[in-house]
């Protein structure tokens, strides 16, 4: 179903600057103590989006979280609307590679499951700049990865329960790297 959507998408967008694609993670994080549990974490976020000129883009991330507390029986399940505007302020003379900033506002929501069966609300809230960089393999097609944030994120109580938190600043470790692709109809 999600191939049909996109290539009648692509039909209808035909000499347009829409463009399509997402990004797909997992991370697995081993403690070796006996305080602090294993974590298993997957995201898919799919993409759509819309370039208005060379340099300024507005588009969304649409998309599932799910975190998993080895050993704890806590497992978080967050759908996520995560919109943008895109600001690309550099392209190399070939066009082969651009760097970008994204202005984010997102927000999550879902249900935190624990082990004896009870199950509580779970919300999350970020507000922020994400740097990233793209690599246009073709004229339609791209390779994009993000590089932390410059912002704030937030969890209400049920989410902070599996492994989520209040923290805001600069963040640039390998935790809030991303990669996706993006093909452009």
């Amino acid at each position: 179903m999600v191939v049909l959507a996109i290539a009648s998408l692509g039909a209808a967008a035909q000499n347009s600057n829409i463009y399509v694609g997402g990004s797909l993670g997992y991370w697995h994080d081993s403690h070796d103590n006996s305080t602090d549990a294993s974590t298993n974490h997957f995201v898919i976020l799919p993409e759509i989006g819309y370039n208005f000129s060379s340099e300024w883009a507005l588009g969304a991330q649409l998309g599932y979280d799910y975190t998993h507390l080895c050993g704890q029986g806590v497992s978080t399940n967050i759908f996520q609307f995560n919109p943008y505007l895109r600001y690309t302020y550099f392209r190399s003379s070939n066009n082969l590679i651009s760097l970008f900033v994204d202005g984010a506002v997102g927000f999550g929501a879902g249900w935190t499951h624990y082990k004896d069966d009870d199950s509580k609300t779970a919300v999350t809230w970020n507000l922020g700049f994400r740097p990233g960089i793209s690599v246009n393999l073709t004229d339609n097609f791209s390779l994009v990865a993000h590089v932390g944030m410059l912002g704030y994120e937030g969890a209400n109580n049920a989410a902070k329960e599996a492994g989520y938190s209040n923290q805001g600043g600069l963040m640039l470790n390998g935790n809030n790297l991303t990669f996706g692709f993006f093909y452009t109809f």
